[in-house]
């Protein structure tokens, strides 16, 4: 077992019983290394070029106004599969939201900032996290849901 782990590492040149030939081992942790390092330091770059203009990894309110152009998606639907609402109590609330949202009681730029934050609070089930941040934000411009 601990040939076959030592030879996906290391290739089919050396083995544990003879002495290593590291020529090919260096050159695969020279380029996982660069591969790496420059793969860092691109994303952070990219990420602070995004999040400093209009981009989409930003949480801020202008951000999520720039999502406005990109919305290709009913609201419903977007709430109903990305919150995964399965309870006639969350889809409730969701109408409620809706209705506040065509209305104009809540601008769907809020909605969508609170979406993204459910999601990134808890990937597996974001609902919970979006009933309480609606309702807290509605509540602040007074509208009741």
């Amino acid at each position: 077992m601990f040939q076959s782990f030592f030879r996906s590492w290391f290739g089919p040149y050396s083995t544990p019983k003879s002495t290593p030939n590291l020529t090919p081992s260096l050159t695969r942790w020279a380029a996982i290394v660069l591969v790496i390092g420059f793969g860092n330091s691109a994303g952070v770059a990219f990420a602070q070029s995004r999040s400093e203009g209009s981009g989409i990894l930003g949480t801020d309110v202008n951000t999520a106004t720039d999502m406005l152009d990109l919305n290709s998606v009913e609201l419903r639907i977007q709430l109903q599969s990305g919150l995964r609402v399965f309870l006639p109590e969350q889809q409730e609330f969701l109408d409620r939201v809706l209705v506040a949202v065509d209305n104009g009681q809540i601008p769907r730029a809020m909605v969508n900032m609170v979406y993204i934050w459910s999601q990134r609070r808890n990937r597996k089930v974001p609902f919970p996290y979006f009933e309480f941040a609606m309702k807290a934000l509605a509540e602040r411009r007074g509208v009741s849901l």
